[in-house]
């Protein structure tokens, strides 16, 4: 149909422009391969480059190999011309050796995503580990510190590779980003399945800065089919952010940072969105109320500022502590909002949780329960009252993940109709001299 057509047209268009990314390959070269095998992976490599639209201005492509000690061979900005980066695969070196993944990933965060070494501000960064057994250091920490500076991690394992530890390495969510095969001859048809995800990842992460930016320009549709898009532009969100000791310094500074992203997409105000948020350990503690701060920009500092001291994990009488304050809420305000509280938590909680949770929502409060780690499923379910508004990572780096479906979520209150259906199906965006215009298709 002449819609179809026109959708695949913008959505052709909207992949072109989002072709985009920094891709390192990390390459296990250990004595465990062989020359054969070895030889497979170049070509798998060659394979998989080969349907990427390579560029100075498009994809850049890097790729380190390893054993013992990781090895450069290709930087990011190292070659211009995809036969270039095909060519020198093909004489790429096999030197044997160990298998100390870890040290790879460290130096491939270090030596190769950086600016000197051809990597770029606000492009999609993603690395891909291809290896065949078990790294003889640890993976964990380094897989999150790539991770925590916006690299997506693809983990690729062959024969004995170890799969717990390719879970360790891969982006969140796990299943999107680990790939197993049980020999290297299988390699050659994995190549158009890990193709077709890393272009999909490039493409996700662009539509997702799309959206946070749309968002965060709180964009008024012009045009608009459905009697039901009015704005709102007014809520009240409180954070209750896990304080506890099984916390670690850096991942509470994730939760800092997550707090962050999400306050700078809405409009902070007096007459517009307030936020408070309230840590909690032994016992909760109030950080700034909804009346303390009025601009984003203020609230991110003293976000910043918070300091993680740890103690027990009292959810429940944290939860029953907001109660007092969404009431002062309408009374600062002089009239009830949608009033949104968004709990984050690692683990079980030593205390109840559903009663005080059903206060809350019984007073008109939507609840969002974010689970980190250890935490409880059947807890967050009290918590959120709805599955829907239940979410789960397995490591706080990962909290980045899921920031944009929660402001989705949101947002479906405070504008009432569907950024997230305009963005998905490749809506169309008109610019004028003065105003951005949204044109909303009646088949989103």
């Amino acid at each position: 149909s002449p819609e179809t057509s026109f959708i695949h047209l913008l959505c052709t268009m909207y992949c072109k422009t989002a072709n985009k990314a920094d891709i390192v390959f990390i390459v296990d070269e250990s004595g465990s391969i062989g020359e054969e095998n070895f030889r497979l992976t170049r070509n798998f490599l060659r394979s998989v480059i080969s349907g990427l639209e390579t560029g100075p201005s498009k994809i850049r492509v890097g790729i380190v190999t390893y054993n013992n000690v990781p090895t450069a061979h290709i930087s990011l900005n190292s070659f211009r011309d995809k036969a270039d980066i095909l060519q020198f695969i093909s004489f790429l070196p096999y030197r044997q050796g160990g298998t100390k993944t870890g040290a790879a990933l460290h130096f491939t965060l270090k030596n190769i995503f950086t600016e000197e070494k051809g990597s770029r501000k606000d492009v999609p960064k993603v690395a891909v580990v291809i290896t065949d057994g078990e790294s003889q250091d640890n993976v964990t920490e380094q897989a999150i510190a790539l991770r925590r500076a916006g690299v997506t991690v693809f983990a690729v394992g062959i024969k004995e590779a170890n799969k717990a530890e390719l879970l360790e390495m891969a982006s969140y969510p796990k299943s999107k980003f680990v790939f197993t095969v049980d020999s290297f001859v299988k390699l050659k048809p994995l190549k158009e399945t890990l193709q077709a995800t890393l272009c999909n990842t490039i493409i996700q992460i662009g539509v997702q800065d799309r959206e946070t930016f749309l968002i965060s320009c709180h964009l008024t549709p012009v045009v608009c089919f459905s009697s039901a898009c009015k704005e709102k532009d007014q809520a009240d969100i409180f954070f209750l952010m896990d304080d506890s000791g099984s916390i670690t310094n850096e991942d509470f500074s994730d939760m800092q940072k997550f707090i962050i992203e999400i306050l700078h997409t809405f409009r902070i105000g007096p007459d517009h969105v307030r936020m408070g948020l309230v840590k909690y350990s032994d016992s909760p503690s109030l950080q700034f109320d909804l009346t303390q701060h009025s601009d984003a920009k203020t609230m991110e500092n003293v976000v910043k500022k918070i300091i993680h001291e740890g103690g027990g994990t009292n959810i429940g009488e944290a939860l029953s502590s907001m109660k007092g304050h969404f009431e002062n809420a309408k009374t600062s305000r002089g009239y009830k909002v949608s009033e949104y509280l968004i709990v984050i938590t690692d683990g079980k909680s030593e205390d109840k949780v559903q009663i005080p949770a059903e206060e809350l929502r019984r007073q008109g409060v939507i609840i969002y329960a974010i689970g980190v780690k250890s935490s409880n499923d059947n807890e967050l379910n009290e918590i959120a009252g709805d599955p829907k508004r239940k979410f789960f990572v397995d490591s706080f780096d990962a909290l980045k993940t899921i920031k944009n479906n929660i402001i989705r979520e949101i947002f479906r209150s405070i504008y009432i109709w569907s950024l997230t259906q305009v963005l998905f199906f490749c809506s169309f965006y008109l610019f004028t001299e003065t105003n951005l215009i949204i044109v909303i298709w009646t088949w989103t």
